[in-house]
């Protein structure tokens, strides 16, 4: 579940962006939007080599909160994005990525970390976001939900108790009615943070496209050795670093190859 309208329509002063009714998409998105967004997610590739110049601080500072909002399951908003900018840290990032170009290179480095850990905290802040510091009080099924459903869903302990209450209650209901399979275990909540993170970095992604500059996702990178060089608990789990700038026309490996459409989607 995302935030409600009603929710984000309270979200005031704060140092974000609201997503206004009439800004939602509407039939003239398909003259005034589309051309630039399948301009953007055709031309939008993994680049490789890059000129070494960072981006413009306010085009980077835009895309990544282009990046926050990306969706995200009852709006918990279980990520950070790490904008690497000192010199340093860059050339330990580019080897802590394993040599690859597109750290090496890269003008800007974005680090994708979830942190499923923070949701306690997320949920607070949240709440006293969407009730304006408690002068405007959730009521019926969003109050039901933040209050009760959230915590139950992402409630862990020591010992596991959480995950067997959580266990027990799905399989009792889906005995009678249809009934999530999760999260249960601490591996459901690293899908979930995973999940979200990489939301937020396919946002970024597209965002830096649509700047007119180029970023290259690396996945095969010491995760814990970034996490060490970025000072995260052990709770918190890097998902992938995004090397951003400039591309060198060498940047471009090899054409865009996708599987046959029908490979990918079904109608069923």
């Amino acid at each position: 579940m995302s935030g409600t309208p009603n929710a984000l329509s309270e979200m005031k002063n704060l140092d974000h962006v609201v997503v206004t009714k009439d800004e939602r998409p509407n039939p003239s998105f398909k003259q005034s939007a589309l051309p630039g967004f399948k301009k953007t997610v055709q031309g939008r590739r993994a680049i490789r080599i890059f000129d070494g110049e960072p981006l413009p601080e306010e085009v980077m500072r835009d895309c990544l909160r282009d990046a926050t909002l990306a969706p995200s399951s009852s709006n918990l908003q279980c990520y950070e994005l790490y904008w690497v900018r000192d010199d340093e840290k860059k050339k330990q990032m580019a080897a802590l990525c394993l040599g690859q170009p597109g750290a090496e290179t890269a003008g800007d480095i974005v680090v994708v970390v979830s942190r499923v850990d923070d949701w306690k905290s997320h949920h607070a802040k949240l709440t006293r976001i969407m009730t304006d510091d408690g002068k405007k009080p959730m009521k019926g099924p969003v109050l039901d939900y933040y209050e009760n459903v959230v915590p139950m869903l992402m409630k862990t302990d020591r010992w596991g108790f959480n995950n067997l209450k959580r266990r027990l209650m799905f399989w009792y209901r889906r005995r009678t009615e249809p009934t999530p399979n999760g999260p249960v275990r601490r591996a459901d909540h690293r899908v979930y943070g995973t999940l979200q993170a990489s939301l937020a970095a396919e946002n970024l992604m597209l965002s830096i496209a649509a700047h007119g500059y180029e970023s290259c996702p690396m996945g095969g990178i010491d995760k814990r050795g970034i996490g060490a060089l970025l000072g995260l608990p052990e709770t918190a789990e890097v998902v992938m670093v995004i090397g951003v700038g400039t591309g060198k026309p060498e940047g471009l490996f090899s054409a865009r190859v996708r599987l046959p459409f029908h490979d990918l989607v079904k109608e069923v």
